[in-house]
């Protein structure tokens, strides 16, 4: 026997907008305040890219060659 209407939907969870608390606990990290992501300077060659924190501080070509170089 399957139900309809409300009780079968189970409850809706509201939203409270898009604060820094909720963003932190649907990717399941926290940041360090004050690390946002900026435009950069790759450490290895000097070209400016968009870096997504503290973290990330080589540009998209430097991490390849990094990885491809083992």
């Amino acid at each position: 026997m399957s139900h309809t209407g409300p009780e079968a939907e189970g409850t809706s969870v509201q939203s409270t907008g898009s604060d820094a608390a909720s963003d932190a606990e649907a990717f399941g990290r926290v940041r360090a305040h004050g690390d946002s992501a900026s435009e950069r300077s790759c450490m290895v060659c000097g070209n400016k890219f968009e870096s997504e924190g503290w973290h990330n501080r080589l540009c998209g070509s430097c991490r390849k060659r990094s990885v491809a170089a083992g």
